[in-house]
């Protein structure tokens, strides 16, 4: 499923992303306003420090420790080191961590401080599946907090909300967050409202916004020190170019990401979910399916984020269905499914849905049972404005279609071809071509049929660099089927 790549943001800075989420997802932030010039002394250096360089801010978080620090300092140290572990390490143990920097944040009595700590713990929460208990810290924390900690907090629940799918919600937050933090000339905490509000776009398939968004992030990220982020801008870049069906740029940009995360040397998981997703554009849906499952291995290793898990999960699932396996992208799915729906987050459990659906049609699993699933699945993904919906739609026209239930099977289809006139991703707009041809196909309207194949392989065309992709070979060949099928129709006069 082509929206593996949207990383959810780890809170911290996506995933979504996105994955992700992701997320996304970018795929982490620091939690204190950072500067060119981080002194020794200066024990609220280690924050920014941690994402900058995670090694050195572990070490001096620790030796501050070790040196019978007074209460603030010592929930700093441990904040740092939570950080690092939630983002590049053990979530688990980041979130005792955490816990332990809250408490001392209580005891010292600073209110400043238990927000700020509140809302790392919050976002730690999220990406490790503990979503209710993670956004309740998070409003917890946003209540307490006074400006300009306030439009952090509201940085940081957006990014958890894009991560769980609540992406009006995360669209309030940043708004308020990006308006005020640029008033405040808050460069570094702008910036990364601007990149978590272009992957929200990206979930709402406005790619226009999510570019400028993304792009004035990356020159705000320029101007500083923070490395880590300004690759993230890379790899955020690639996603936007990705859903355009720029794949040159997509991969230009993954790569240029790819390289700098290897310089930093910090583990991305995000980064395996969207190539994955360019593997199965570039038509190799095995490589990507032996990266998704190398990555999950990895993940399950380190103990690392629940959340990406799940990601992973379902690009596998995705991979093993292009490669012709559904027997195997079913269990992924499943298990996917199982991991969102505990982890309440419903905008990635009805995609979950959608590949369980797909992949029991593809089983030769066609039933009343399946055509209601596929329906359902198309009602809550247009809920949602998920780019998936029209295919959701199609799928449905298909079942009904093929349990000789020519009504249903109409109602669904021009529903799922609507899309083809709209402006959109190519994958949507040639799924109510063919939406529409399978309509023609059933009403027994041969020129009808033609002209739909023939304006569907006008979008395929017009997007040649993305036909690649399995999605969008498969629609031509069921143009191409549907064409043929149909018995051509005569000229005027004719005999």
């Amino acid at each position: 499923m082509s929206r593996g790549l949207l990383r959810s943001i780890t809170g911290s800075s996506i995933n979504l992303m996105v994955g992700r989420p992701h997320d996304d997802t970018l795929a982490g932030v620091p939690e204190s306003q950072p500067d060119d010039g981080i002194k020794q002394g200066d024990v609220l250096g280690l924050l920014p420090l941690a994402f900058a360089r995670p090694d050195e801010a572990l070490a001096r978080a620790r030796e501050i420790l070790a040196g019978d620090p007074d209460l603030h300092d010592a929930s700093v140290a441990r904040q740092t080191i939570g950080i690092v572990l939630r983002d590049f390490g053990d979530v688990t143990a980041a979130i005792g961590e955490l816990r332990a920097a809250l408490r001392l944040a209580r005891l010292a009595g600073s209110t400043e401080r238990q927000s700020d700590v509140q809302a790392t713990l919050g976002v730690a929460m999220v990406v490790s599946g503990r979503t209710a208990a993670g956004l309740a810290a998070l409003d917890a924390a946003a209540r307490q907090a006074n400006e300009p900690l306030a439009s952090r907090v509201l940085v940081r629940r957006g990014i958890a909300l894009l991560t769980v799918g609540r992406h009006r919600e995360a669209l309030h937050d940043l708004h308020r967050a990006a308006a005020r933090l640029r008033q405040a000339n808050d460069t570094i905490w702008a910036a990364r409202a601007l990149s978590a509000r272009g992957l929200v776009w990206l979930s709402l398939n406005d790619s226009s916004r999510a570019e400028a968004d993304l792009s004035r992030a990356q020159r705000l990220f320029a101007l500083t020190s923070q490395h880590v982020e300004h690759a993230y801008a890379w790899h955020n870049r690639g996603l936007v170019a990705f859903r355009c069906g720029d794949l040159p740029a997509a991969l230009s940009f993954l790569d240029e990401a790819a390289r700098r995360y290897r310089v930093l040397a910090i583990p991305v998981p995000d980064l395996s979910i969207d190539r994955c997703a360019v593997l199965i554009t570039a038509g190799l849906p095995h490589d990507a399916l032996l990266e998704a499952d190398r990555a999950i291995r990895q993940l399950d290793a380190g103990r690392g984020q629940s959340a990406k898990r799940a990601e992973l999960l379902l690009i596998a699932a995705s991979a093993a269905l292009d490669a012709g396996d559904p027997h195997a992208a079913l269990g992924r799915a499943q298990a996917a499914d199982s991991l969102f729906l505990a982890q309440r987050r419903g905008w990635w459990h009805a995609h979950a849905r959608f590949m369980l659906v797909r992949a029991r049609y593809a089983a030769g699993h066609a039933s009343a049972t399946l055509l209601r699933q596929a329906a359902d699945c198309a009602t809550v993904l247009e809920r949602l404005e998920s780019a998936q919906a029209p295919q959701a739609r199609l799928l449905a026209g298909r079942v009904a279609l093929d349990l000789g239930s020519a009504r249903r099977g109409d109602h669904h289809l021009a529903v799922a071809a609507r899309t083809r006139r709209r402006r959109g991703p190519p994958l949507s707009r040639a799924s109510g071509w063919l939406a529409e041809a399978l309509r023609a196909e059933a009403a027994s309207s041969p020129r009808r049929v033609f002209v739909a194949c023939r304006r569907g392989f006008e979008v395929l065309e017009e997007h040649s660099l993305t036909l690649g992709a399995t999605e969008l070979r498969a629609q031509a060949t069921a143009l191409s089927v549907s064409a043929r099928a149909s018995p051509r129709p005569r000229k005027a006069g004719s005999t």
